[in-house]
């Protein structure tokens, strides 16, 4: 498989968003959903965008994972411009360099944990036996080496997400970006699901991208973008849980 070259981002941002707009029909009526935003994302973080339904988070995640295009504006993820890039290449990038996590988990009830975490790894042209070692590994590191065999419906809401969380670690992504992942979830399961997600980003400097409702997250995540009317009002980033600068975008 031919890989798209990705420059080392070691001293950059991993994601960085310039001019972003966006909009969606409603009817006869364009509802602009992103209105000009501008970011950068730093690698080895957990960045939290939180703000009310319909701010336009989402949609920013979607834009710069690469499962959207901007109407306008551009999206570079890695260092290569993703918002010129066909649909093909845009594929092989999330394919190779991108982890996904989801409110509704996304797993087929056919197939148990061990099949769930390696399947991906098949489509990066891995041996058999190379899959089923990563998948193992990875779900050892979500706590879930015991429950390998076992399929969706022997799984409760957090054992489900942590599945999920596993899949997209086996391909080791420099990208991971999480859709409100634990709202599904009670108290203890989602406090699970953020220490995985803050682990990850701390030990494995990866790049995690989270949007959620859920305020939990807001004291552990190392940055907060706060977003409103498709634009960001306030980005800030704590230590031990207390602000140490704002800004305003």
């Amino acid at each position: 498989m031919n890989r798209i070259p990705v420059r080392s981002q070691d001293h950059g941002a991993s994601l960085r968003g310039e001019g972003l707009v966006k909009n969606f029909a409603s009817g006869a009526v364009q509802v602009q959903v992103l209105r000009g935003l501008s970011l950068t994302i730093d690698p080895g973080e957990l960045t939290l965008v939180s703000g009310p339904s319909g701010c336009g988070k989402s949609t920013l995640l979607a834009l710069l994972s690469g499962l959207l295009r901007p109407d306008a504006g551009e999206v570079h993820a890695l260092g290569e411009k993703l918002s010129g890039s066909s649909k093909q290449a845009l594929d092989r990038f999330r394919l190779q360099h991108t982890g996904f996590v989801f409110q509704g988990f996304n797993l087929f009830p056919a197939l148990t944990a061990s099949e769930q975490v390696e399947l991906p790894l098949g489509y990066l042209g891995l041996r058999r036996e190379e899959a089923r070692d990563r998948a193992r590994e990875a779900l050892e590191e979500v706590g879930l080496g015991q429950r390998a065999a076992m399929r969706p419906e022997q799984l409760s809401g957090g054992e489900k997400q942590r599945v999920a969380i596993a899949r997209a670690l086996a391909k080791s992504p420099q990208l991971l970006f999480a859709d409100e992942p634990t709202s599904a979830l009670d108290a203890e399961n989602g406090q699970r699901v953020i220490d995985l997600l803050h682990r990850i980003a701390r030990n494995r400097g990866t790049t995690v991208l989270c949007v959620s409702h859920d305020p939990r997250l807001v004291r552990h995540a190392d940055r907060v973008l706060t977003m409103q009317d498709g634009r960001i009002e306030a980005d800030w980033r704590q230590r031990n849980g207390s602000p140490i600068e704002e800004a305003h975008a």
